[in-house]
């Protein structure tokens, strides 16, 4: 009786084990995907600042100045953006918490994130179809 009793605790240790992994997996996982996504955009600021940059010079004697103003502006937008977020992006905020609550924040930032790529490279496909004209 003790060996079975011995056993049950053993196999209901590991089994918790095994699900504490599972979910530090997940959460892993979660934040590498996040940060894949920075790095995606990270290094674009150079380019948005210099196509901004481009977009000034030719608004100024373009006949549709209009055009590369309001492109300006979603570069501006793209680029304040991505600032925002990473001055708001706290993984150290969920220590302690629940796995839910980790992936719930995660998830969160990695859809912020998502937008923020989307927003960069569509405002860079802008300007770049506008330059190229």
């Amino acid at each position: 009786m003790k060996k079975i009793l011995l056993l049950s605790v053993f196999a209901f240790a590991v089994s918790a084990c095994n699900n504490q992994s599972e979910s530090n997996n997940q959460e892993r996982k979660l934040i590498e995907d996040v940060m894949a996504v920075h790095d995606q955009v990270m290094p674009k600021g150079d380019e948005v600042m210099a196509l901004k940059s481009t977009l000034d010079s030719i608004a100024k004697v373009s006949p549709d100045s209009v055009t590369a103003l309001k492109i300006i502006s979603e570069l501006d937008s793209a680029d304040n953006k991505m600032s925002d977020w990473m001055a708001a992006y706290n993984p150290d905020l969920v220590k302690g918490k629940s796995h839910e609550e980790v992936i719930k924040y995660f998830e969160g930032e990695k859809a912020k994130i998502t937008e923020v790529k989307n927003l960069t490279n569509s405002s860079i496909e802008k300007a770049k179809k506008f330059l190229s004209k």
